[in-house]
């Protein structure tokens, strides 16, 4: 009892202490403040947005957080729900975020901060909405992800009305610049349908037939080139139009190999007309590949240089440079006014996009006006549209060409040599691939690769559908559905086929 009596002063002199020296923040004690500094998640429910029917989520590519929206939305009063970690600080477009508040995402990009509870960490995220069909889109944004390419654009056409046309990601990432179907992309290999057009051109002005020889004393283009050897001298128009002439076989593509597009030890291309000598040269005889020789006319091997002879066809026939004929000629017939031949970075229009690079490859390798005809075009998936309805055989749109021509067109190339890739092949007409084994049924289509490019379209199938879909950017790995070819051209037959 004693011994209590004595302790009882102690311990009031302790509680007194205690209550003068409060537990301060970080002592025995007291619950530590979390670091955490993650948004978990961005949505615009449904409930707080009207016409939504669903709470759309973001996917995740390339740095942004892409999310859409229905067509019926305000961008200027959407409500946003963000879900970040557990007492950390959120601010939106650099103000406090207030639950359940409207805020105008109509702007090019938004900004998202989370302040972790503790003040250590903070992480920033950029968010990109858009109107749109989420079907669609939500599968764009997921190959933009995997592919990491920064901006597409999709158009899709019903006959002659677009049905769906919309842009995704960024035209130029330096500058957050919105893609929008109207952007300019370069088009790689669809340039030869735009070639073929330039032709057919000139054959229904009666300037050119088809047959008609390239080569030699009777050809279109005497006199330009030498080294000229009977099989040149074989080669007509046609066999270049459907990757007949055999030029290129058994060669590595001379459009695309250094020691035949650039003097040497240089970077500076050369003229289209030494490129074409150059080839001549190494192709002085038919290719002899042990099932059978490669005269004109015999197999489809596919020919860059091919188009670029055609273009100089185009140029020497008409008296007018490449560009100038394709505009003046045939896109001015069409009401087209904003499809020109690509340049380099330096040379970049005003509504044109930035090319960018993967791998090894340089986006701004290729000289587009040396290969103007093989890969030099560039527009935009809306003109693409347009363009299609001129040639599509409707009278609804009245077409620059002929039935007959149209038919020249898009019928398979009658090859006369033997195997695959001779009189078996129907995979080709003049300029268009045709006959899909399992996609764009009915459709003559044509895609493009070349460095900082990816395209594809295809027109009118079995249930009148057309379509388009670029990227600005090349990719060099694959998912689990193919390389970025083979899901453009699934998606683009899906898309097509959503909207029939």
């Amino acid at each position: 009892m004693k011994t209590l009596c004595k302790l009882i002063p102690v311990l009031l002199t302790m509680l007194a202490l205690v209550a003068c020296n409060p537990i301060q923040p970080g002592n025995l004690g007291d619950t530590p403040k979390s670091d955490a500094a993650n948004m978990t998640r961005f949505s615009f429910p449904a409930g707080s947005n009207s016409g939504f029917d669903s709470t759309p989520a973001t996917t995740f590519a390339n740095g942004f957080h892409f999310i859409t929206v229905p067509e019926s939305a305000d961008l200027t009063k959407l409500v946003p729900e963000i879900i970040a970690s557990e007492g950390a600080s959120v601010y939106l477009d650099g103000a406090p975020y207030v639950p359940g508040t409207p805020h105008d995402f109509s702007g090019n990009t938004q900004s998202v901060k989370v302040v972790s509870e503790d003040g250590s960490r903070t992480n920033n995220y950029r968010i990109c909405v858009k109107k749109g069909n989420r079907n669609i889109d939500d599968k764009v944004y997921a190959f933009m992800r995997d592919f990491a390419v920064p901006g597409v654009s999709v158009s899709i056409m019903k006959g002659t009305e677009v049905v769906y046309s919309s842009g995704y990601g960024f035209a130029v990432v330096e500058t957050d610049t919105r893609c929008t179907p109207d952007h300019l992309f370069r088009m790689a290999s669809i340039s030869k349908q735009f070639c073929t057009m330039c032709i057919m051109t000139l054959k229904e002005q009666g300037r050119l037939q088809l047959d008609d020889q390239v080569f030699g004393e009777k050809g279109i283009l005497k006199g330009l080139y030498h080294n000229i050897t009977p099989y040149h001298e074989a080669i007509t128009v046609r066999h270049l139009l459907s990757h007949s002439s055999g030029i290129c076989k058994g060669l590595s593509d001379p459009a695309f190999t250094n020691s035949y597009r650039f003097y040497e030890g240089s970077s500076q291309p050369v003229p289209t007309d030494t490129l074409i000598q150059r080839t001549l040269n190494a192709r002085q005889n038919p290719s002899d590949d042990g099932t059978m020789v490669w005269s004109p006319g015999m197999g489809y091997n596919y020919s860059n240089v091919g188009f670029c002879i055609l273009h100089r066809i185009v140029e020497v026939v008409s008296g007018k440079d490449y560009e100038s004929f394709l505009k003046e000629d045939v896109m001015e017939q069409m009401g087209i006014t904003d499809t020109h031949i690509g340049g380099y970075r330096n040379e970049r229009r005003e509504n044109e996009c930035v090319f960018y690079s993967q791998g090894d490859a340089d986006g701004y390798a290729n000289p587009l006006r040396e290969l103007a005809g093989a890969a030099g075009i560039i527009t935009s998936t809306n003109q693409m549209m347009k363009i299609l309805t001129y040639m599509d055989g409707d009278d609804s749109v009245p077409d620059i060409f002929s039935y007959e021509t149209l038919m020249e067109m898009y019928e398979p190339y009658r090859y006369s040599g033997t195997g695959t890739y001779g009189e078996n092949y129907n995979r080709y007409g003049l300029g268009w691939r045709l006959n899909h084994p399992r996609l764009f049924q009915g459709a003559h289509y044509h895609g493009g690769n070349i460095a900082g490019t990816a395209t594809i379209w295809a027109a009118n199938t079995y249930s009148k559908m057309s379509g388009a879909f670029v990227c600005n950017s090349r990719a060099y790995n694959s998912n689990s559905n193919g390389d970025i070819d083979d899901n453009m051209y699934v998606l683009l037959n899906d898309f097509m086929r959503y909207f029939e």
